[in-house]
């Protein structure tokens, strides 16, 4: 926060999810998920574990690592500073911000999967019942697909990180 504004900072795969005065903005980096298309859709045609999804992972694996921190491809701050000039950035204003959650693809998978709607209920969720039940129900939709069919993804399971944050009425 910084003067009465909050900044956002994306880069990788983390999504910022905003209630901005009832309107819910999303920020996420998805510029990985555009390199090795059609690498990434012959991963998906395969169930997990397979030789033939490892096999199309490699590839896939290939054509992003050639993409990483170079123009027109993605950015990974890991152990190039250069690439924080790469990052979504942006800000709000705290007195017209709800509520706030940041989460980790993993966790975001909840409305990929069409667990939620959209993600406003992804919010109300974690309004009422936390974050931790947002993830709970993410891992057991992965538990129920293990082999990705229902759901194309590269494992079974992902790291799955949220926060959520409800500002409360100032005075």
């Amino acid at each position: 926060m910084n003067g009465g504004v909050v900044e956002h900072f994306v880069l990788g795969d983390v999504c910022v999810v905003l209630d901005v005065s009832g309107h819910v903005q999303v920020i996420t980096d998805n510029r990985v998920s555009l390199t090795a298309s059609s690498e990434r859709a012959e991963a998906d045609r395969h169930p997990i574990g397979s030789p033939a999804k490892q096999a199309a992972l490699l590839r896939m694996k290939r054509q992003e690592l050639a993409a990483r921190n170079q123009p027109g491809g993605y950015w990974v701050a890991e152990t190039n500073p250069a690439a924080v000039d790469h990052a979504l950035t942006g800000h709000t204003h705290l007195d017209q911000l709800r509520r706030f959650a940041v989460l980790s693809d993993g966790a975001a998978r909840s409305v990929a999967f069409g667990l939620h709607d959209d993600w406003t209920s992804a919010l109300e969720l974690m309004q009422a019942a936390g974050a931790t039940e947002l993830i709970r129900q993410v891992r057991a939709a992965e538990r129920s697909d293990p082999d990705g069919t229902r759901w194309p993804r590269n494992k079974r399971s992902d790291d799955a990180t949220a926060v959520f944050g409800l500002l409360t009425q100032r005075v």
